[in-house]
């Protein structure tokens, strides 16, 4: 097995034990759905409540030293640190299909039409708020490990979702909801291209600052 997949597969059965905490996403999902919330809104929350659940595993790695777990398993300094990023973007991924699934019984239950435009449109979104929020906060619990970072890592939480709601709550800024719902393709696509160019970006700020935490 690659490397960075056996970091993966580690991570997933570290994590069993959080599995019940992951649960309560459904039940945060099924509460927006009730309330008539978008697919689009749906899927940024499971996004939002991934990224700030994807800092566990850090805790975990710290309070039962898992480095030296890693070094039994003979895998390099980037296969830790992608397979990591594997990891977060695999609970994020499986979150996305599970409020889909979700959405899917609410329309069916409300008798709407689901439209494939808004589960992508959904899908773009949510991947860029993951993404800005990981992109941001993995380099830096790489570089300070849990303990450290908890507290900085709280920022990018608060920026993206104070981005995210501002619009809906200042008429003067109502225009870039409308630009939104008239421009979804563009949208789409640049929505996925830039939370893969951050996805990357973050992932080799992470090696070099990982290397950093470990030489010093």
């Amino acid at each position: 097995m690659t490397g960075f997949l056996r970091i993966t597969k580690l991570d997933l059965f570290t994590m069993k034990s959080q599995l019940v905490m992951y649960l309560s996403l459904a039940l945060v999902v099924m509460m927006f759905g009730l309330m008539g919330s978008s697919v689009t809104i749906l899927c940024i929350t499971g996004a939002w409540f991934v990224a700030l659940m994807s800092s566990n595993i850090f805790a975990i790695q710290e309070k039962n030293n898992l480095d030296r777990l890693y070094g039994s398993v003979s895998v390099s300094l980037k296969d830790i640190v992608l397979g990591r990023y594997v990891f977060s973007f695999l609970n994020y991924f499986i979150s996305f299909l599970a409020v889909i699934i979700l959405h899917f019984g609410f329309a069916t239950f409300q008798d709407r039409t689901i439209e494939l435009s808004e589960i992508v449109l959904g899908f773009s979104a949510s991947f860029l708020v993951f993404s800005t929020i990981t992109g941001i906060q993995m380099p830096i619990y790489f570089k300070m490990g849990y303990t450290k970072a908890k507290v900085w890592s709280m920022v990018p939480f608060v920026a993206v979702m104070a981005l995210v709601a501002i619009p809906a709550f200042v008429p003067a800024l109502s225009g870039i909801i409308e630009f939104i719902q008239t421009h979804r393709s563009i949208l789409i696509v640049v929505g996925i291209v830039v939370s893969c160019i951050i996805q990357f970006l973050s992932y080799k700020i992470s090696i070099i600052a990982y290397r950093n935490r470990k030489r010093g």
